[in-house]
């Protein structure tokens, strides 16, 4: 197997289609059943209500998110329409290629190689072994990267989970007020 020297290839981001596609499906549905139901258009388009809806749930998940939280789930929002994906063979064709010239020309050799690696975290495992981490040592390390890693997701994830709460229980205090 021959090693490539021009760099690894950085991972693709595509829109994810199973979203957008399930966003234009329900909108579709509530839209045609709204219609078929004798409705119209300017029925649901109510700024007002959307004001509440959408300014009483995010103003409920702020009081109970902490403010750093909040901001890493904005900048992960785009995640939910974007796909990025690297494929498992290249990963593994590019840490194999790593190795190679490790043991080919010693770890140190490496240290060139580390602006062009685009993960982060296979950039931090190869940086610690330029510089003679002990492996169990960089083990430790890395395990707790992916241990905090997995955390800061699922913060995340409670982000969305509150605001799915919410909306719900503020959605009918609009109804309410709307009436």
């Amino acid at each position: 197997m021959a090693s490539k020297e021009a760099g690894p290839k950085k991972p693709s981001t595509k829109p994810d289609i199973a979203t957008l596609g399930g966003m234009v499906l329900a909108l579709a549905g509530i839209l045609g059943g709204l219609l078929i139901e004798g409705g119209k258009l300017t029925d649901i388009a109510q700024v007002t209500a959307l004001m509440i809806v959408l300014g009483g749930t995010i103003g409920a998940v702020m009081v109970t998110t902490p403010l750093k939280t909040l901001l890493r789930a904005g900048k992960a929002l785009g995640n939910v329409f974007m796909e990025h994906a690297q494929s498992p063979q290249q990963i593994i064709e590019e840490i194999i290629s790593y190795a190679t010239k490790a043991r080919k020309n010693s770890i140190i050799s490496l240290e060139s190689d580390l602006p062009n690696i685009s993960d982060p975290f296979l950039r931090k495992a190869i940086s610690l072994s330029v510089d003679g981490t002990d492996l169990q040592e960089l083990r430790k390390m890395m395990e707790l990267d992916i241990s905090l890693e997995h955390r800061g997701g699922e913060a995340i994830a409670k982000v969305y989970e509150a605001a799915g709460g919410y909306a719900p229980t503020i959605g009918i205090i609009g109804a309410v007020l709307g009436l």
